[in-house]
């Protein structure tokens, strides 16, 4: 109901509670307990005369806007579903509120102009891939900040991911004696999109050729957008001579990865060790060893620049921090006989 919402202007009406309970297949309670929370935020007003209308935001929640382009419905598991999670949880306990719209295919002036009319005037630009939304909002909002942008241009105060994220694994890496290191690489389906994830490919190379290391050419293999391609990768992979006793991996293909040892009895962290980036699924065993973000910390850091900016503070752009969470799947080569 809320995405129902965010392209009515103030003032539209919008339908009624029989209509609204066919559309969202919510039964009338739910239906009515919903309109009068959204009532409570500030965001519709009931006349039970005449309907129900958009209003704009109240002055006591000023309503911040979180735009982004994510492809599906992310949930409370999933990296960008817990990012926006912990988000709101920070706006809730200075009694602010936050609505988040996926901003679609529209152009940025048209983006820019859809939100100075529902009067909205703070906004914060989730994972866009252009720099152009940026820049234009900027011009028009009076607060306008990028968290974790894909694109590398710097034109408002922004969060961005930590650069040294392939660094630190392999520094990690070469002083637990490994040598044959293998890298799966993950750009979507652009991998103009992906520009971190470029430098952190580039970075391997470079760490490899600095320290004299061969690349087999099988070892490195580019992950497909939904990984349907990780098997064949993994095939050549495992087939070439020497193969890698180590992978460099992203946290989404774990359970792919996970599925395709065990199909060919291949023991994680004995047989090959496995070093992942980003997202974790608590529930694989063995536990993965990982270099992540920390979601919490992106949370309250944001905010902390968010609300600066708001009072009119001269705020940094930041990069994110970087921890290992050990786990058993990356032995130290060094102790081994």
């Amino acid at each position: 109901m809320r995405d129902m919402l965010l392209p009515l202007p103030e003032g539209a009406r919008l339908p009624g509670i029989r209509k609204l309970m066919k559309t969202t297949g919510a039964g009338q309670i739910v239906v009515c307990s919903v309109l009068q929370n959204l009532q409570e935020d500030g965001l519709i007003r009931i006349d039970p005369r005449r309907g129900i209308f958009r209003t704009a935001a109240s002055e006591q929640f000023k309503e911040i806007r979180l735009l982004h382009w994510t492809l599906g419905d992310f949930s409370n598991s999933d990296f960008v579903g817990i990012l926006f999670l912990k988000l709101l949880e920070q706006a809730r306990r200075e009694n602010r509120l936050i609505t988040i719209e996926n901003a679609g295919v529209r152009p940025p002036g048209r983006l820019a102009q859809d939100l100075a009319d529902s009067r909205i005037a703070n906004v914060i630009v989730y994972g866009a891939a252009s720099p152009d939304f940026a820049r234009e909002l900027a011009g028009r909002m009076k607060v306008c900040l990028e968290l974790l942008p894909k694109h590398e241009e710097r034109l408002v105060t922004e969060l961005r991911d930590s650069p040294d994220m392939t660094v630190r694994q392999m520094d990690y890496l070469l002083k637990r004696g490994y040598t044959r290191i293998g890298y799966l690489h993950f750009c979507g389906s652009d991998m103009y999109q992906y520009p971190v994830q470029v430098h952190r490919l580039m970075d391997y190379y470079r760490l490899m050729a600095e320290n004299g290391l061969r690349v087999n050419p099988d070892w490195v293999f580019y992950c497909s957008e939904y990984y349907e391609n990780l098997e064949n990768g993994l095939d050549r992979m495992m087939e070439s001579d020497p193969k890698p006793d180590v992978l460099i991996v992203p946290g989404a293909s774990l359970n792919r990865l996970y599925s395709y040892c065990r199909k060919h009895h291949i023991r994680i962290g004995k047989d090959l060790a496995i070093f992942s980036q980003d997202e974790i699924n608590g529930d694989l065993s063995p536990e993965p060893t990982a270099i992540t973000n920390n979601l919490v910390e992106i949370a309250q850091t944001f905010w902390r620049m968010f609300q600066a900016a708001e009072r009119g503070e001269k705020v940094k752009s930041a990069y994110t921090e970087l921890f290992i969470r050990t786990g058993q799947t990356l032995p130290n080569l060094n102790f081994k006989n």
